[in-house]
Formats: C-alpha cells, sequence, structure tokens
C-alpha cells in the first residue's frame, strides 16, 4: 500500500518494479523471532526473481533498509550475484544498531506506529485491520531487537549506496550518519525530504525520479 507508488511511475532506466513484504505467516515463531528470518525471505526473493546476469537494485524503507543491506551483502559475498546498487530509507546505518538503538520494545505500539505516521486514519474505524497492524508491528519490533547487522571488511562492503529520510523523522539519529561507510563504499547522494517518517507520501514524484537516475548511474558505475 505504501510502495505502490514505485511500481507506477515511468522509468527510463528501470524495466521493472518487484514489491516484496515478508511471509510472516510462514515465519517459524518458536521461541525468540530472528530477524534472519527477514533477511533469508528477502535473499530468497531475489534469487527467485533476478536472471544471473540481469542488474537490480534494492530499496529498503525503515526496518526494510537494515533488510535491503544485508540481503545486499549476502547476495554480494554468499551468491556471487551483487546489487548494482542500494537505497537506503528511513533508516540510520546498520553499525549504529551495535551501538545499543533499537534494543528496547516500545510499550504502546499503536502509538509509535502512529508516531511513525504509519497508520491511515480509517483504520481506526477498523478494528480487524488495527489489529492486524499491532501484531505486524509487535513481531517486526520483537525481530528488530535480534538484528545483528553485518561488518563487512571494507572490500566486502557494498559498492554504492543512496540515502532517503524526512527532515523531521525521530527515527534518524544524525550523531550516526558517518557510520554509513560501514556498509557502502560510497555514498551516491544523501537526499532529505520535507515531512517525517513516511515522508515520501508527500513526494512520490521526487522520489520516483531519484530512483530513476540513481538506477542509471549505478548499472554503469
Amino acid at each position: 500500500m505504501f510502495y505502490a507508488f514505485l511500481g507506477k511511475f515511468s522509468y527510463k532506466n528501470v524495466n521493472k518494479v518487484l514489491l516484496f513484504d515478508y511471509p510472516r505467516k510462514n515465519f517459524s515463531l518458536e521461541g525468540a523471532i530472528d530477524f534472519k528470518q527477514y533477511t533469508n525471505s528477502a535473499i530468497e526473493f531475489i534469487k527467485a526473481n533476478v536472471a544471473q546476469d540481469e542488474p537490480y537494485i534494492l530499496f529498503g524503507h525503515s526496518m526494510g533498509a537494515f533488510v535491503a543491506c544485508e540481503a545486499g551483502l549476502a547476495m554480494q559475498n554468499s551468491y556471487g550475484k551483487a546489487p548494482a546498487g542500494v537505497i537506503v530509507s528511513g533508516q540510520n546505518p546498520p553499525y549504529s544498531v551495535t551501538l545499543g538503538i533499537l534494543k528496547k520494545m516500545p510499550t504502546d505500539l499503536i502509538g509509535f506506529a502512529e508516531k511513525l505516521g504509519g497508520i491511515p486514519p480509517k483504520f481506526h474505524e477498523n478494528p480487524t485491520m488495527l489489529k492486524r497492524i499491532y501484531d505486524i508491528a509487535e513481531m517486526d519490533l520483537k525481530a528488530i531487537s535480534t538484528y545483528q547487522p553485518t561488518l563487512p571488511d571494507n572490500d566486502m562492503r557494498l559498492k554504492l549506496g543512496m540515502l532517503m529520510s524526512g527532515e523531521d523523522d525521530f527515527i534518524i539519529d544524525a550523531t550516526h550518519h558517518a557510520h554509513w561507510d560501514k556498509t557502502f563504499c560510497s555514498i551516491h547522494s544523501d537526499n532529505v525530504f520535507t515531512g517525517d517518517h513516511f515522508y515520501f507520501n508527500n513526494h512520490q514524484e521526487e522520489v520516483g525520479a531519484l530512483v530513476d537516475k540513481f538506477a542509471g548511474e549505478a548499472i554503469k558505475a
């Protein structure tokens, strides 16, 4: 629902857009929910949908930014199928997780989701949908508390990244910004938009154009 606009944009450098969601119903819920379930499902999706000789880029927002980085690193360093570039949106560098953030579960999950701007007003009128959002948020936050980021050697880092965020996103901590160089060899551009965590709701054309430009330049890099 949130990212459908990426599939509707008129690209010049992108042939197809594949929107991916985690198969949460297939995840093992015995014991602690493991963040690796999210990463592994993304890896399997890429392997199943991208041909060996087909260039591709990854786009991940919020928790998905960590998933995109981890899946990209695995595809590059374990499967010999590196992404041409990775776009990370609404998130701090993976390395920042080792500094102690994202380890404490919010007590009010609905309030947390509302603060992010992730619950459309009409959902409050539908108890079933609200419960579904609560369950997803609970599972995802439990999973992210188990996240152990990959800290690759310099020559094993992802080749190229692009950053996107909203200037009023309370998730973003500027003190960690410099740590993106622990994940990427090079940052193509750092794009800050007006808005909060879901800044792209009001900047769909701009985001689509940046994704298109990035794709074209990443493939040539």
